[in-house]
């Protein structure tokens, strides 16, 4: 779980129950019968109003969403945005598929420093999106959340309000909980392998749950649809949440086969429950491995390249033993010195052996040419070692960043 997740500790369902009372009823001891779903629905609701002032209604028939996974989710974003700052007064997302409860935008306004979040939340369920409407406006949040009524076609497109919505537009992210399954046959062995929570019960609709070709068809279609060259530029990142671990070959593979190295992939836990977040941008920002890298060896062979680089140096090392490597390549690199890092920026390689031939035979690196690379570095003193850590930040020659901090590495292991 997240670690800034409040839900960290299980709820104490007595005190919740003395919070919303209406929960009293479903109290069996110290816990509650997670397969009744009126019960399953009423500790959602608890939870909205006494942890975050949100009043809901879901329709019996339609997704009962945890509360502590969703926010798994939302967080996870904050964290890429916040590794990523967007440039725009405010951040404006896109929840495809919202549901009845509208649960991640009604979430997303209430997280701590999210006041300046909007959403928009599409819906293509005649009673979802009338439910959603009526909890935005109960919770007088309809001028930061607007919910948008999609065809349910199969060519309309998932990421609908990139094509439809003003070119000026832009958008911080999208997310989305896509129908896990491809039918009922499909979802019946999943709860037989116990894909599904082990001590829940499964409520909404049928175009909550299945959709033609599973999970892993409606994420490929969201990816050939962000490729598109009239809103690719529009999103600085697209996510989804994944049901199931088998999902997340495919997907990455998807992601490779249409050329897009910029890439992040996470794990949601919820008790027993576990599901997965992939992240792809089409920009040249750069997130740390804490965010887009999962620690979890079953999926290595899944995982991006590493944009975070450590290296265990001799004791003596400083950072300004470091600034003063950096310095003497001198030419192409510049730096921005901080009191516990420093920023550097690269607009070509000057420091390889390679470069430096170059530059016997011909002019250096034009100094006017824009930046190519640009990095963290930062020392790092643990009990055992000194670290020096390199985190490339923005670019798109993972070789420049690479070499760069192989090149300063070695400089720095052979200083005296």
């Amino acid at each position: 779980m997240h670690s800034r997740n409040r839900y960290i500790q299980t709820p104490d369902f007595g005190q919740l129950a003395e919070a919303y009372p209406a929960l009293k009823k479903f109290l069996k001891g110290a816990t509650v019968d997670f397969k009744d779903p009126d019960a399953q629905r009423c500790i959602t609701e608890a939870l909205l109003q006494r942890d975050f002032n949100l009043k809901i209604q879901i329709p019996d028939d339609r997704l009962c969403p945890p509360v502590p996974n969703r926010l798994n989710y939302l967080l996870w974003i904050q964290d890429i945005l916040r590794a990523c700052p967007n440039t725009n007064e405010e951040v404006v997302g896109i929840d495809i598929g919202t549901g009845a409860s509208v649960i991640y935008p009604l979430l997303g306004c209430r997280l701590e420093g999210s006041e300046i979040w909007r959403f928009i939340g599409t819906e293509i369920d005649e009673l979802s999106y009338t439910s959603a409407k009526q909890n935005v406006e109960s919770n007088n949040l309809a001028e930061r959340i607007t919910i948008v009524k999609i065809r349910a076609e199969a060519d309309e497109p998932i990421l609908a309000p990139l094509f439809t919505s003003s070119t000026s537009q832009r958008f911080a992210f999208t997310m989305c909980n896509p129908p896990f399954y491809a039918s009922h046959e499909e979802m019946l062995h999943s709860a037989e392998a116990k894909e599904l929570a082990p001590n829940a019960v499964c409520t909404g609709a049928p175009t909550e749950l299945l959709t033609p070709g599973g999970e892993i068809a409606f994420i490929t279609k969201m990816i050939h649809e962000s490729t598109d060259q009239a809103t690719r530029e529009r999103c600085l990142w697209y996510t989804s949440m994944l049901g199931k671990l088998s999902s997340l070959g495919p997907i990455v593979d998807k992601l490779k086969e249409y050329g897009i190295d910029n890439y992040a992939l996470t794990q949601f836990i919820q008790g027993q429950t576990k599901r997965w977040g992939v992240a792809w941008s089409f920009t040249d920002l750069r997130l740390p491995d804490a965010i887009a890298r999962i620690q979890n060896p079953s999926i290595t062979q899944y995982l991006p390249p590493r944009n975070t680089i450590r290296q265990s140096v001799p004791t003596p090392t400083t950072l300004d033993t470091v600034a003063h490597i950096v310095s003497s390549i001198g030419g192409s690199v510049s730096t921005a010195r901080r009191v516990e890092y420093m920023i550097v920026e690269a607009r070509g390689d000057t420091w390889s052996r390679a470069a430096r031939r170059r530059q016997g035979k011909t002019e250096a690196v034009d100094s006017s040419q824009g930046v190519k690379m640009t990095c963290t570095i930062v020392v790092l003193e643990t009990e055992k070692e000194k670290q020096v850590v390199f985190q490339w930040t923005k670019g798109r020659d993972r070789t420049l960043f690479e070499s760069f901090s192989s090149h300063v590495c070695r400089k720095l292991m052979n200083a005296k």
